[in-house]
């Protein structure tokens, strides 16, 4: 026969186990805060909420008017694209949001490498993309960037809204923009690109280039109905400066 203390041990020991199987099976007791993974969805936002500049740089966009500025030889802040039988365009480039992707964007330009290349994937609501001497999304220059953004853990708060200008990257590597590089068309990119992509500069003039190109016919090109059945040339990038 057992001695009841011993009966009272065992449902005492019984009664802590179960106890500390509640305590463990509670979800709000236990921080996750270490190991969660952060996702894109964390920065997926309706600017302008992401920082108190991005009001004054949706007013920014597309304000002013492509003849305000004149090609110079020297670097400055702006660029200007000339897209053939649609337009010119003119990009404000950020340097103190994302200064090496500006850096290395401008040194392209100072070399030529985007004159001719081709707008390669138009996805409507979301964004254009250029910047591939292959033509195709697979090829770009011999120097990888910095990937400017927040999920790389550097600080850009630039929303992917209609007019943004960011770099383009392989999905998994971080660190592998080269020259390629989307400018903003829909509101479908910021949910996208947010905290993902680097960022650097936006449309001051020309955007109506942008939205006409955003609109053209497309077929099938890497994987997706993104290609232009009828080719967009940028005939040529250069630096201009305010007359």
């Amino acid at each position: 026969m057992t001695h009841p203390v011993f009966k009272r041990l065992a449902a005492l020991s019984l009664a802590l186990l179960l106890l500390a199987v509640a305590v463990g099976c509670d979800d709000s007791k236990v921080d996750y805060s270490e190991t969660e993974t952060q996702t894109f969805d964390a920065y997926a936002t309706d600017a302008p909420s992401l920082n108190a500049d991005m009001e004054a740089i949706r007013q920014e966009i597309d304000s002013r008017r492509v003849m305000d500025f004149t090609e110079t030889a020297r670097r400055t802040e702006y660029v200007k694209i000339t897209v053939r039988d649609y337009g010119e365009v003119v990009i404000r480039l950020r340097g103190d949001i994302a200064p090496e992707t500006v850096e290395n964007f401008t040194n392209l330009v100072q070399k030529g490498f985007y004159d001719g290349l081709t707008v390669f994937r138009v996805i409507k609501g979301f964004a254009i993309q250029t910047g591939d001497p292959k033509g195709d999304g697979s090829g770009g220059s011999d120097t990888p960037v910095l990937g400017e953004f927040i999920n790389n853990g550097v600080q850009n708060d630039l929303s992917h809204i209609p007019g943004v200008v960011t770099m383009a990257r392989k999905a998994e590597q971080y660190n592998s923009a080269t020259s390629q590089f989307m400018i903003c068309s829909g509101p479908d990119a910021a949910a996208t690109l947010d905290g993902a992509n680097a960022a650097f500069g936006y449309v001051v003039a020309g955007m109506e280039v942008i939205l006409a190109i955003s609109e053209v016919e497309v077929t099938l090109g890497s994987g997706e109905i993104s290609r232009p059945v009828e080719p967009i040339v940028m005939e040529k990038i250069c630096f201009v400066k305010d007359r």
